[in-house]
């Protein structure tokens, strides 16, 4: 249709030229806002009509033009190798943390990812797709590698239960855990690829909420909206300082029931939400799940007793921009 073909058209050109910015109220009021004397930290809604229908593969190429005209528009720089070399250098080890328990994450969305990290001259063999089981790898459709050739795909368990977590337990705020060996010894950047959907205890599950994949006991730490235990997982050393960039996959989500795959309350947002500010884009995303849940005449999360409160907190602690007023939103 003329809008979908308009906006491929511009993508195909783009530094994200013509593109709207829009900031809504905030989701949570009272969290901490940019720094003073500092930019507001920038995230981009990258969308497509195109994206609502049809099979994901066919968008393969539409999804990558989506994805490197949100990183030019991200960093700002004039072309998407640019982009791509702005946040990844040639002798990075990257870990791509997908999520694939209930609705996964598409792997036609990490493909495009992958796509970016190489055009930046990452070697593939330098690039770990990963999760915490094989099994779940395998059922939301990647294909696994432990070659050593090519980009590297295999969850932390990926021999028996419990083999690839470290024997050390690692504390961290309120948590005691042990880490996944990938994100601890194997990678040193990692790009979060979590899709868009809600959460029965933490309100939704998105960038932050995807890291309890990191850990060999997430179940300890599901009370209280699971606040402070989220921003204590990704506050830890293998995972803040390494933490680059999020990709959210809204591809297809799901606004209610979740994070179990319940087609009753599926969700197209047609594209993705991208940021280098963690905190920030999980804001953003949780907006973006709200407003649709209001669209369908249900009540908020918080109406329901389960806000996404640990945004909250990961903004009070310094993690990011929790405050939608203080983010800057940029739609293409």
């Amino acid at each position: 249709m003329p809008e979908s073909f308009n906006r491929r058209q511009m993508l195909s050109r783009i530094g994200g030229a013509a593109c709207g910015l829009a900031v809504s109220g905030s989701l949570v009021p009272g969290s901490d806002s940019a720094p003073a004397g500092k930019p507001r930290p920038r995230v981009v809604i990258a969308r497509d009509e195109a994206v609502t229908g049809g099979k994901m593969e066919g968008h393969r190429e539409l999804l990558r033009r989506m994805l490197d005209a949100s990183m030019q528009k991200l960093t700002g720089q004039a072309d998407a190798k640019a982009a791509w070399r702005k946040l990844f250098k040639s002798g990075d080890r990257v870990g791509i943390k997908v999520n694939t328990l209930g609705l996964a994450t598409q792997p036609v969305v990490v493909d495009a990812v992958v796509a970016g990290l190489r055009s930046a001259d990452v070697p593939a063999e330098n690039i770990i797709i990963w999760d915490r089981f094989d099994s779940e790898l395998t059922a939301a459709g990647y294909k696994l590698n432990r070659s050593k050739t090519g980009v590297q795909c295999y969850g932390t368990d990926a021999e028996s239960y419990g083999s690839g977590y470290q024997k050390e337990v690692e504390t961290s705020g309120r948590i005691g855990s042990c880490f996944s060996k990938i994100v601890a010894e194997q990678v040193d950047a990692l790009i979060c690829v979590p899709i868009l959907k809600d959460h029965p205890f933490a309100g939704v599950t998105l960038g932050m909420k995807n890291f309890f994949g990191a850990i060999h006991n997430p179940n300890k730490y599901h009370e209280q909206h699971c606040d402070p235990y989220v921003a204590d997982v990704v506050e830890h050393r293998f995972i803040r300082p390494r933490w680059r960039l999020t990709v959210c996959d809204g591809t297809r989500g799901q606004y209610n029931a979740g994070p179990v795959r319940n087609p009753g309350f599926a969700w197209s947002l047609g594209g993705m939400i991208v940021g280098t500010d963690f905190v920030a884009v999980d804001a953003v995303g949780a907006d973006l799940l709200e407003q649709q849940r209001q669209a369908k005449g249900m009540r908020t999360l918080a109406e329901e007793k389960r806000p996404p409160v640990h945004i909250k907190t990961a903004g009070a602690r310094g993690l990011g921009v929790a405050d939608m007023a203080a983010i800057e939103r940029v739609e293409i």
